[in-house]
């Protein structure tokens, strides 16, 4: 887990199209690999979140703590409804 964490932390740092080699675990999960809404916050992830400094500390922010959540999200299934709670508004701001 720890050499997976490092890797998806420093490709959040790296040009955008290595970037889009990083999997999005929590989306995921919640959502499923290859789902409607899983692609469309890649999108918005390569597209427009990497193209500032903002954006690009963001993305460096959801890939340092996405073990973490993953892991209370596994434990705490109110929890894992609440993360998806907050993403759906993501996904709303996003479309």
């Amino acid at each position: 887990m720890v050499n997976l964490f490092i890797e998806r932390r420093s490709a959040a740092t790296t040009p955008v199209s290595t970037a889009t080699i990083v999997q999005s675990y929590t989306t995921e999960t919640l959502y499923g690999e290859h789902s409607e809404q899983t692609e469309l916050l890649r999108y918005f992830r390569d597209n427009v979140l990497s193209q500032t400094r903002e954006g690009q500390e963001i993305i460096r922010l959801y890939y340092e703590w996405s073990p973490i959540i993953m892991k209370a999200m596994e434990k705490d299934e109110k929890f894992k409804a609440q993360v998806k709670e907050r993403i759906d508004g993501v996904l709303e701001l996003v479309k």
